[in-house]
């Protein structure tokens, strides 16, 4: 586990007009004003036409399958962060039959209109850095702590043993 400490700064809220790329705006606003660190906080509208991936494997490096659907598409949700400039986010978008999501891609263009709202980030130094042991680029909270997070061991049968007391919708 990797984390650090920091403080919300100055929040845009960012309209999107017909036909825009969610992805390549946001990047090209958060370049624009200077966005090193950030948090996308929300979003919400109409995409026409929506690219994403998502991960189709349970191994290293892990196999992604890039989608794009063609249909007028609620967008229910936008989150993910800024580090050192680079956007990773996430959507999730429906239908009146489906809903799915997944990583963010150029292509997810805007049908109506699209809000989003964009949090600065101060006093914590992010990136996405290469790791050794998984071959990926993650995050990393460079001015932060490390500390060994608990894991989750599987039973024979590959379900999950609890450490703790069942609380919640647990039984």
């Amino acid at each position: 586990m990797n984390y650090g400490n920091g403080s919300l700064g100055k929040i845009h809220i960012i309209h999107l007009d017909r036909n825009e790329d969610i992805l390549e705006s946001l990047r090209r606003f958060a370049a624009a004003h200077g966005i090193r660190n950030g948090v996308v906080l929300t979003g919400y509208g109409t995409i026409d036409r929506c690219r994403f991936h998502s991960v189709t494997s349970n191994s290293l490096p892990p196999k992604d399958e890039f989608i794009t659907v063609r249909s007028p598409l609620e967008v229910l949700g936008i989150h993910g962060l800024i580090a050192n400039g680079e956007i990773h986010a996430h959507i999730e978008v429906a239908d009146l039959e489906h809903s799915f999501g997944g990583h963010l891609e150029p292509g997810c263009r805007v049908l109506y209109l699209c809000d989003v709202a964009v949090a600065e980030l101060e006093g914590l130094d992010l990136g996405f850095d290469l790791r050794r042991e998984t071959g990926l680029r993650l995050l990393s909270v460079r001015s932060g702590n490390e500390a060994q997070g608990p894991a989750v061991e599987l039973d024979d049968c590959n379900e999950p043993q609890s450490t703790a007391p069942a609380r919640g919708w647990e039984s």
